[in-house]
């Protein structure tokens, strides 16, 4: 409650940074050129302050203000004083705030003169948000008004607003005065009950009455539906020429047959014959939405001018541009090469067959390269290309249920997207003398259902999967590293997997308006199960065929937190997974093994070099070659994440961050030739690795943001001194451990 009554000062000190006031200092540099320009954009953005002076008309603004907040949290009954301390040119105002104590709810009475009206309140008295012994605030009160009103709206009460409820607040604990005939006996319980410092507690009288819309009590049907697709002006509401069909009773007309009206139909929620429904209202204005085709939505309703108890819906749909190209061009950092760049096209098709799907088709193209400075003799002969990759995709999204199945288990408010996709990537690799390492094929094709369960819940269905790894060209290095390794060999073999996924998505972050939200993710993931049972047949048709292909179940899990205050954030994440291989599969295939380090995870080591457990390949230190992957995973993370300034009129935000990563992978098997790399709880902690770092993020146009990470190990688990920690070895002046043990991260977005 401390930092909503700072936050309710209505003047409040210059800001400081690093205890200095860099703001007021820039607004005095230029002070008269601000007094001449009030509104200059240094000014509006706040990237200069003016000098704050006393202002007691202010000060007493903020008393009432406080005040007034506590009254709205059942506080009624508090005091707010404030007192001004000069001393030399300074002024030190302080408010003295005696809140007493917060009322309980006691009971909530209805009252409604329609018996139609009491019934239904009621019947949904369970969903009220006024609960017995719970501490009283003027928002839930104003929270139950609104749930009521929604609520007879959603029972055809059209004209029905929180203009019709009115409310009492009773104070007086009647069990104190229960005897009218005993002043003294009142009087005595009235000081035992606040000597037992117990809240006091209300009673609230809610009140629904008539207003002079005389209309409020009637129940309203909706008589016809009418949908434009490709609204235009208001003139179409009485072209003639438009065409015009009609599905159940709702009529569309088209200046051109745009999309399909069976889509719009399913999409539907306000249906002739029904009675009004907020609820409906507000669906399929968001159904209507999510199909992605339409720029514009209105819905209106007019009373029928033959029965003032029935209502003419009218849906004017504007459309949306039909194709979408964008290209994307992007240059990188990471920790794993010098300098990246990629390109790539991406056609979009928002109405496909005219059914509102959304094919999506993007190829893309890139590179990654390394700087090494015993390369060549000049500064440009240093660079070399590392990686080349390829890759061209496909999708296709239905705005509905395709399966040859029933759909029963999917009512109107969540039938699921369907979305097929197809592609094929390729990973050429290099070496340090520009000739090939390896290269990797990787081609996919998925079929997947996407639903929300609520607005908070979302789920992901993958039937069937397929991923097809090929390696077309392996140089002999390669080869003769596979082959003294075999957790390596099997996992790069060429593989054939077949399987099935569900994954499972939390958020409330946009039903708690980004304050203090969280963030779940589940997923499962089989395959090879079927492909055995085929293998079952064919080996009991006398070895007729044999598929060769992985078996592995995985489970995977990402849950985070977030601490929103005024102008920072802390966010935690906690996330991992476990593969196991099994059957014909004696490790997990390449694409779907675990990795840890880089950007996104633990940032004070390179991508895919820490691990597994305490295990170290001190034979050969070239990143080039380093590509540590494990069957488990875990990972913890925090960030104290804070605003600093806004620059260029706020187009530019500058925020700062520290921040802290710990975790590693494991092997779930033994490996002889990777000692300490198996998962065991008596190691844990000697296991886990951790790092410290800080960071700045520039919000660019709120379109993107860059993101500049600083960090340092301080726990390695393959220094088996001290449990692993190394904070005696950090050396900030040697460069030589700055080299080893500063990793920066360049890249686009948060970490999590």
């Amino acid at each position: 409650m401390k930092d909503n009554l700072q936050q309710i000062e209505s003047q409040k000190p210059n800001s400081y940074f690093l205890g200095i006031p860099f703001k007021l200092l820039l607004y005095n540099y230029r002070y008269k050129k601000y007094q001449q320009d009030t509104s200059n954009s240094h000014l509006k953005t706040k990237s200069v302050q003016r000098p704050a002076l006393v202002d007691t008309a202010l000060i007493r603004k903020t008393a009432f203000d406080m005040k007034n907040y506590l009254y709205n949290q059942g506080y009624f009954y508090s005091v707010v004083k404030d007192t001004i301390l000069h001393k030399k040119k300074k002024a030190f105002v302080t408010y003295k705030i005696n809140a007493g104590s917060n009322y309980l709810i006691n009971n909530v009475r209805y009252s409604a003169d329609d018996s139609a009206i009491a019934k239904i309140i009621h019947n949904d008295s369970d969903n009220s948000t006024l609960e017995k012994d719970k501490e009283f605030t003027m928002n839930a009160l104003e929270e139950e008004r609104s749930r009521i009103a929604l609520l007879l709206r959603d029972h055809g009460y059209y004209h029905f607003s929180q203009d019709n409820i009115t409310y009492e607040l009773d104070t007086v604990n009647k069990a104190t005065f229960h005897d009218a005939e005993s002043p003294f006996e009142s009087a005595i319980n009235f000081i035992t009950t606040q000597k037992s410092n117990k809240k006091p507690t209300l009673d609230i009288y809610i009140t629904i009455k008539p207003t002079d819309d005389s209309l409020a009590y009637n129940v309203f049907s909706i008589k016809n539906v009418t949908v434009f697709p490709d609204f235009k002006d208001m003139n179409d509401f009485h072209d003639d020429n438009l065409v015009t069909r009609t599905i159940d009773g709702i009529t569309f007309k088209y200046h051109i047959h745009y999309v399909n009206e069976k889509v719009i139909y399913k999409h539907l929620y306000l249906r002739p014959d029904r009675h009004f429904s907020q609820s409906d209202y507000d669906k399929t204005i968001v159904k209507l939405n999510e199909l992605g085709i339409f720029r514009s939505i209105r819905i209106s309703f007019k009373e029928d001018s033959t029965n003032k108890n029935l209502l003419n819906c009218t849906m004017a749909l504007g459309r949306a541009k039909k194709h979408d190209f964008i290209p994307t061009i992007e240059v990188s950092n990471g920790s794993t090469y010098t300098i990246g760049s990629s390109l790539s096209l991406t056609l979009r098709d928002h109405n496909f067959a005219k059914g509102a799907n959304i094919l999506s088709i993007t190829g893309n193209v890139g590179l990654e390269s390394i700087y090494d400075d015993t390369l060549g003799k000049k500064f440009l002969n240093h660079f070399f290309v590392l990686t080349k990759f390829y890759s061209l995709n496909a999708t296709l999204d239905f705005p509905k249920f395709l399966s040859p199945i029933g759909t029963n288990a999917f009512n109107n408010s969540n039938v699921p997207h369907t979305i097929i996709g197809v592609g094929t990537s390729f990973m050429n690799r290099s070496l340090t003398n520009r000739t090939e390492y390896f290269t990797l094929e990787n081609t996919s094709l998925n079929f997947t259902y996407n639903w929300h369960e609520t607005s908070s819940k979302t789920w992901d269905l993958s039937p069937a999967f397929v991923n097809i790894i090929r390696l077309p060209y392996e140089s002999d290095s390669f080869k003769n590293r596979l082959d003294s390794n075999a957790f390596l060999k099997n996992s790069y073999k060429q593989n054939f997997i077949e399987g099935e996924n569900i994954a499972f998505t939390f958020s409330d972050a946009e039903k708690k308006r980004g304050q203090n939200y969280s963030y779940i993710k589940l997923g499962l993931e089989e395959a090879g199960g079927l492909l055995s049972g085929i293998n079952s047949i064919g080996a009991s048709l006398n070895n007729l065929y044999k598929i060769d292909y992985a078996q592995y179940t995985k489970v995977d899990f990402d849950l985070r937190h977030y601490f929103t205050l005024p102008h920072s954030v802390f966010a935690f994440r906690f996330a991992g997974g476990v593969g196991l291989p099994y059957g014909q599969s004696s490790e997990l295939p390449y694409v779907k093994q675990y990795f840890v380090g880089g950007p996104y995870s633990l940032r004070g080591w390179r991508v895919r070099s820490l691990g597994p457990g305490s295990y170290i390949n001190t034979s050969n230190t070239n990143i080039n070659y380093i590509d540590q992957t494990g069957d488990i995973k875990l990972e913890w993370n925090g960030e104290y994440r804070f605003f600093i300034v806004n620059m260029f009129s706020g187009s530019l935000k500058f925020n700062g961050a520290f921040f802290a990563d710990a975790g590693n992978i494991w092997l779930a098997k033994n490996d002889p030739q990777q000692p300490g790399a198996q998962f065991a709880l008596n190691t844990l902690g000697q296991d886990i690795a951790a790092d410290v770092g800080t960071g700045a993020r520039f919000d660019i146009a709120s379109i993107f943001t860059l993101r500049l990470d600083f960090a340092m190990p301080v726990k390695k688990p393959y220094v088996l001194t001290n449990y692993g920690w190394v904070f005696n070895q950090i050396a900030p002046l040697d460069p030589s451990w700055r080299a080893n043990n500063i990793i920066l991260n360049l890249s686009i977005g948060y970490p999590f």
